[in-house]
């Protein structure tokens, strides 16, 4: 018995010449699904707290949910990543960089200051400085907020006040009032200036923000360009011109990044870098 295969839908028995002819319908495959365009993979900088007695390397929620939200995939790294076969393992796959606020302060030895710094984290120091370095020389997308921002000026030579209060030309309420619920505490206090020339300057010229830092920008780092200043002239954001984004800012634009119109542009502009660096 021999069989034939065509494309109609009938079905035919020759008993005479005990031949049979099956013809079948070509089964038609689905229409291959897009591709997902891949996330780019944006490192945050964790910080040392102790939890229960333990040490612990964190980050809080909204630093994650923020970087979610406009599209890229957060990965947490922690103090140990700075060590030389742990860095250049991990780095390869990262997009961009946040550093983030902290409840520490930068140690006094990294801008040849003396004064006594009872909120510390030499890790997250190490770790961040380590960061800043790979992210200038590689032209990383970088976010620095609040923490980041004093980093990031003091990484470039710049040197920091360790108390703004302590400066008679500061008045602008800069410290939160810690006895205020956390809602409150992060609500726009204050107005900045944004600067011509910046990167900010695509925004707008000037915007209200929260503000919940004690220490500040001193003198300015090398090379780097004021992006935004306070109204008592306090450095509220800086930027690296020859980079394609550094950008750092003295107030937290992760609490309200789905209202705000600064945090949207912001991290926008911060995503869709570090999406290109993926591209690329």
């Amino acid at each position: 018995m021999t069989d034939s295969i065509n494309t109609d839908t009938n079905v035919d028995t020759d008993t005479n010449t005990n031949t049979a002819s099956i013809n079948v319908t070509p089964v038609t495959k689905p229409a291959t699904k897009p591709a997902t365009k891949a996330k780019p993979v944006i490192a945050i900088v964790c910080c040392q707290k102790d939890v229960d007695g333990h040490l612990a390397q964190t980050v809080y929620h909204k630093y994650i949910d923020v970087i979610n939200y406009y599209g890229g995939a957060p990965i947490l790294l922690p103090y140990s990543v700075a060590e030389s076969d742990s860095f250049a393992s991990v780095m390869p796959m990262v997009d961009g960089i946040l550093l983030t606020g902290s409840y520490s302060n930068v140690a006094p030895v990294h801008y040849g200051a003396a004064h006594h710094e009872d909120k510390q984290d030499v890790n997250r120091d190490n770790l961040s400085f380590a960061l800043l370095k790979f992210a200038t020389a590689n032209q990383l997308p970088l976010l620095a907020i609040c923490r980041g921002l004093q980093e990031m000026n003091v990484y470039f030579g710049g040197t920091l006040y360790p108390d703004w209060r302590k400066v008679d030309t500061f008045f602008e309420p800069h410290l939160e009032d810690g006895s205020l619920p956390l809602e409150a505490q992060y609500q726009p206090v204050h107005q900045v200036n944004l600067q011509q020339g910046g990167k900010l300057a695509a925004f707008n010229t000037a915007w209200r923000v929260n503000s919940l830092h004690k220490q500040a920008i001193h003198r300015l780092g090398a090379g780097l360009l004021i992006e935004a200043l306070a109204p008592d002239n306090l450095i509220e954001a800086i930027s690296l011109p020859t980079h394609p984004f550094m950008v750092g800012v003295q107030w937290h634009p992760e609490f309200d990044y789905i209202e705000d119109a600064m945090s949207n542009f912001i991290f926008t502009e911060f995503i869709q870098h570090a999406q290109q660096n993926k591209a690329s």
